[in-house]
């Protein structure tokens, strides 16, 4: 009852060719299909399939099909203008758990997976009615290739494999037609349960297609063939572009990280190694790749009329056929944060094979277009050259494939990529090192100071390196090998992007440093104090930076005679250099030169091992060298020093200036009140002449929003320099130098200020170990 059930489906079910579109008056026989088979009708499922007319298959897994998106299936239905067969297969779904009847249907499996998805034929006429559905194109086959599928035939129907090549007229033929054409062998046995028809392809150099043809579909009570699960494996012949049997590829694995290039000359690649600053984009189906492989001579002749190709490491995008443009990579450089509105330069060298283009540009950090460039392929495989006139800030460059035809495998090399760019980080000459940087006169002098230990010759250029036993030869005294420019002391902070494109050091200058500036060459030379001797290990390490033409030798210079010897190059970055034993008096020479414009830049000197001491100071006997002065003129120390103790403010005097306050002395201490219209005190030291260096304290006290600060006049500029106390209160002191002529403590309010106050007590000379004079 079953049988005759499912018979009266069969019969009624696909009769007339225009059902697949509407079935209008079937709606009993598919209920009786569903109760009894569980299967179910989907319209229009086989409308839309992967299926293509002349674009051969890639692979041979490109025909597998499980039905479960039949659109992607490259099977469909013989056409009926080609006359080869007179009913089509229909899509189907299982749609319960309902078993085939093992006995009349088979010999595929009986319990189907709910949701599983199968083609289906049948008819009841007493003619023998036959269904063809066949492959896309294989362009050949150079082994024998094995299809294999899930049948089930009732009523004595039957499926074999065959093979189709197109007639010439816009259809096809079967090759078994021509007796000289060797056939598939096909094994579609009935007996056993649960097997499968298995074809043996033969090899063919000729292209052709795969049809699995239902017939003897002839039996009055109804007949039918469902077809599941098609596999194909195969050797294919090759369909890709022949770059050669000894061609690899791997991962493309660059040095970029996504970090902001320093320089344009970052983006130079050549081997697309750890040194390289160029990435694949990610995220695709299709990868850049990178291979140093030699390609083959007709290939590059064939694609670039030369067979110049690509030398070492290089970045290779192979496209198979279908490939969609989406789904490919981009080539991307690590970002650029800034470059200026100057000519900028992108070159590279590329090869196109198959029909590809490319073209190159500039994105922002989000990938978005800013502006694009095509690249010319006639210009393969010479550089070219582009330029990016809108990109400015935060952007990147990449190499992208514009169009391409994916019908066919194309491939793109692309090779010795460089970048020149004017970067906002790039100084734009050797003196650029920052908005912030400035020279000032160093206030150190040689005054034949005593060197008593190899410390005593560290400087780190501070207070203008005003404690430094480091100077310069007064410019109207005798020289040979010493003259010209004048070292001094710069001021920052500084660029540190910009140093670091002039010198190729990452690390700048703390604070202040000493400064040699060349703006159409020259030398000059900065002498340390005299040395009576150097003994054991005594070593000379100080930070260099260098720009343009600029160079500086570490140099001994002998006491009485100003000639260099013995001179030491040094070279940008940390520098050590070892002074060999000397007997004699000797000065330390940093000897800057430069035959053009440029700049030297020296920091923390530090000089360590034994050296002699000094011994009792005598006259030299070259007017170019002072006796040495260590203790300070007590004549000064009676000018300048104060307790306030008589009343008033001994020699000191109060500057009249616009708007300035009075002063009053009481109880041994200075008093000046500071309001809105009185916002400045100046309290004026007499003038004085000093022979070395020393110092001036003073106890001083702030109420309210005064402040205070300490000037000098030197002996060749008024308010040479100012220092601003940080404290409240309590105990401080200036350090006056040999070129000092006069000191002014000064008190002012804040700019929003009120009303304050400044009290001085006491006012005492020292030497540097801070002992009093007078």
């Amino acid at each position: 009852m079953t049988i005759l059930l499912l018979l009266i489906a069969f019969i009624g079910f696909i009769p007339f060719p225009d059902v697949e579109a509407c079935m209008p008056g079937y709606e009993a026989e598919r209920d009786r299909l569903r109760e009894h088979l569980g299967i179910e009708w989907i319209q229009n499922g086989l409308a839309k399939s992967g299926w293509t007319p002349k674009k051969p298959i890639r692979h041979s897994s490109d025909l597998n099909c499980d039905f479960s998106h039949p659109e992607k299936c490259q099977w469909k239905n013989m056409a009926d203008e080609n006359q080869l067969d007179s009913r089509d297969f229909y899509l189907f779904e299982k749609i319960d758990y309902t078993e085939f009847p093992v006995l009349r249907v088979g010999p595929g499996p009986s319990k189907i997976q709910q949701g599983d998805k199968m083609i289906f034929v049948g008819d009841k006429k007493r003619e023998e009615q036959h269904a063809i559905f066949y492959s896309s194109p294989i362009n050949c086959q150079n082994s024998t290739g094995n299809l294999t599928f899930t049948y089930w035939v009732y009523n004595s129907a039957r499926v074999e494999v065959i093979l189709l090549e197109d007639d010439g007229r816009g259809g096809y033929k079967m090759i078994f037609d021509d007796p000289s054409e060797e056939k598939p062998y096909v094994d579609c046995g009935t007996i056993q349960l649960n097997t499968e028809c298995h074809a043996e392809i033969p090899p063919r150099d000729k292209p052709f297609r795969i049809g699995i043809r239902a017939y003897e579909i002839s039996n009055t009570d109804g007949s039918f063939v469902m077809i599941d699960n098609i596999l194909y494996s195969a050797s294919l012949c090759k369909v890709g572009i022949d770059v050669g049997d000894t061609f690899k590829s791997n991962a493309l694995e660059t040095g970029a990280s996504g970090k902001h290039i320093d320089t344009a000359a970052e983006l130079k690649c050549d081997n697309f190694d750890s040194k390289c600053r160029w990435r694949s984009g990610g995220d695709a189906m299709v990868m850049w790749r990178r291979s140093s492989s030699a390609l083959p001579s007709p290939l590059l002749l064939n694609a670039t009329g030369t067979t110049v190709g690509p030398r070492g490491g290089y970045a290779v995008l192979y496209v198979e056929q279908g490939t969609q443009k989406k789904s490919l990579d981009i080539l991307r450089s690590d970002p650029i944060t800034c470059q200026s509105l100057t000519e900028n330069e992108f070159t590279f060298r590329f090869w196109e094979f198959g029909q590809i283009e490319l073209e190159a540009c500039a994105v922002d950090l989000m990938l978005k277009d800013i502006e694009c460039v095509p690249i010319p392929r006639g210009s393969s495989p010479a550089n070219v050259k582009l330029t990016f006139r809108k990109a400015t800030k935060n952007f990147m460059i990449i190499i992208r494939v514009s169009s391409l035809n994916s019908d066919f495998d194309n491939m793109v090399i692309v090779d010795d990529i460089s970048y020149r760019a004017t970067l906002c980080t790039d100084a734009l000459s050797v003196f650029d090192i920052g908005d912030s940087f400035v020279s000032t006169p160093m206030l150190s002098l040689l005054l034949s100071r005593n060197v008593h230990t190899a410390q005593d010759l560290s400087c780190d250029f501070s207070k203008r390196a005003s404690a430094c036993l480091w100077g310069m030869l007064n410019q109207d005294e005798d020289s040979s090998d010493i003259a010209s420019n004048t070292w001094t002391v710069g001021h920052g902070p500084l660029n540190d992007e910009k140093l670091y494109s002039l010198t190729g050091i990452s690390e700048i200058p703390e604070g202040e440093f000493g400064l040699a500036k060349f703006e159409t060459g020259g030398s000059a030379v900065l002498l340390s104090e005299v040395v009576r001797c150097a003994l054991d290990n005594v070593h000379v390490q100080f930070k260099l930076w260098t720009t343009g033409t600029a160079k500086i030798k570490v140099c001994l210079v002998e006491e009485s005679s100003p000639s260099l010897l013995d001179c030491q190059d040094a070279s940008s970055g940390d520098v050590v250099v070892d002074l060999p034993r000397i007997r004699r008096p000797f000065r330390v020479a940093f000897s800057a030169e430069a035959e053009d414009q440029g700049m030297v830049l020296i920091d923390d000197i530090i000089v360590t091992g034994q050296i002699c001491p000094p011994t009792a100071a005598k006259q030299f006997s070259s007017k170019t060298f002072r006796p040495t002065a260590d203790i300070p003129d007590p004549n000064v120390c009676r000018l300048l020093s104060c307790d306030f103790h008589l009343g008033h403010a001994c020699l000191y005097e109060s500057s009249q200036v616009s708007n300035s306050a009075m002063h009053g002395v009481a109880n041994r201490k200075l008093n000046a009140f500071l309001t809105r219209s009185k916002r400045v005190f100046i309290l004026e030291s007499p003038q004085f002449r000093l022979n070395t260096v020393a110092r001036l304290h003073f106890d001083y006290r702030l109420q309210g929003d005064a402040n205070l600060f300490i000037c000098n006049d030197s002996g060749t500029k008024e308010l040479e320099s100012c220092f601003k106390v940080e404290g409240r209160e309590g105990n401080d002191y200036i350090e006056l130098l040999a070129s000092d002529t006069k000191v002014y403590i000064i008190s002012r309010l804040s700019e929003t200020g009120k009303s304050g106050s400044l009290e001085v007590s006491k006012i005492v000379f020292t030497d540097t170990s801070d002992q009093t004079i007078c």
